[in-house]
């Protein structure tokens, strides 16, 4: 063949595998399987990944040292746990990264972390989609010689988590439908990691701010035969016995009996928690621990035509079975 002919058709394949990949990853369709199949995704979380480390001082990396391997963590369970698994795909909900930015206002750095991450996980053999936690919004700076944080920047971070990540081209918060048989899954990814409030605002945590709540009704209100998984950062606490959960989220999807799993994490640990729902119906909620202490913390979730599964940590094995008809 002809050298030409033969550059101009590899280049031609290449274009066309990479425009499959974008309308994949910005499809809000994400697959459909027939009736007896299974669809697998790996949920992690608290990834904290530091990238570029060398351009920080050495007395700040002192101090957020116990994620200096995190990044090599990720890119080692991308590169191996999906395929031991058999999984297509990977969700992490949130603290992504450690930090959106520290006290250098060169942008050059600003970007960094959003970017050198985004790059990692468009490396990846499998599509990963995000949500994110208050970590990514964080701004870090020294006060009276100790490391303190804030989120003043959060908007700021959102811009270039949407310039950067794929998962977020359309915007933070996103939903993705994956049909089995005869039941349609509407993933929904949520954007509640901000969490730092003046004492005067009484926000309540979690916490999605009124756009969000707007889209929020819209997503569950969009089809009335799906069943619905929320995926976001920060979990509900536990519910005591007899006792009412006043938050505005929370009175939101329980309303709605077609949510079925939330996904969150946050707290760094491995977590199971039932909430009641209208109609004495019960949403279940699932946390996983830190990513940061290992490439086998994760859960195996598996979707199928009458079942959630959802694996206990690091297994294949089911800790949770959620009936969806």
């Amino acid at each position: 063949m002809n050298k030409s002919i033969l550059t101009f058709a590899l280049g031609l394949f290449c274009t066309i595998q990479l425009s499959a990949q974008k309308e994949l990853i910005n499809s809000p369709v994400y697959k459909t399987l027939n009736s007896g199949d299974t669809l697998s995704f790996l949920h992690i979380t608290d990834l904290h990944v530091i990238c570029d480390q060398k351009t920080f001082t050495p007395d700040f990396m002192e101090y957020r040292k116990r994620y200096q391997k995190d990044e090599i963590i990720l890119k080692t369970f991308l590169k191996d746990i999906p395929k031991q698994t058999k999984s297509e795909m990977v969700i992490a909900t949130g603290d992504l990264i450690d930090f959106f930015e520290v006290d250098i206002r060169d942008p050059k750095y600003l970007e960094s972390q959003v970017r050198s991450f985004s790059k990692t996980i468009k490396e990846s053999p499998v599509p990963v989609y995000c949500t994110l936690g208050n970590h990514d919004l964080f701004s870090f700076f020294w006060k009276d010689g100790k490391l303190k944080h804030d989120q003043n920047a959060a908007n700021r971070s959102r811009a270039y988590w949407v310039r950067n990540a794929s998962c977020f081209h359309n915007g933070t918060t996103y939903s993705k439908i994956i049909q089995v048989g005869q039941t349609t899954y509407r993933l929904i990814f949520l954007d509640n990691g901000m969490y730092e409030f003046k004492p005067a605002q009484k926000s309540e945590i979690p916490y999605i701010d009124k756009a969000q709540v707007c889209w929020l009704k819209s997503q569950l209100e969009a089809s009335p035969d799906d069943v619905e998984i929320i995926l976001m950062h920060i979990p509900f606490e536990d519910l005591k016995a007899g006792t009412e959960y006043d938050n505005e989220l929370y009175s939101i999807l329980k309303q709605d009996n077609a949510v079925k799993l939330i996904l969150a994490g946050h707290l760094h640990k491995n977590h199971v928690s039932t909430y009641p729902a209208t109609n004495d119906k019960q949403i279940t909620q699932v946390q996983t621990s830190t990513l940061s202490k290992g490439v086998n913390n994760f859960r195996q979730i598996r979707l199928t035509e009458n079942n959630i599964l959802v694996s206990a940590p690091g297994k294949s094995d089911n800790e949770v079975v959620i009936p969806v008809k």
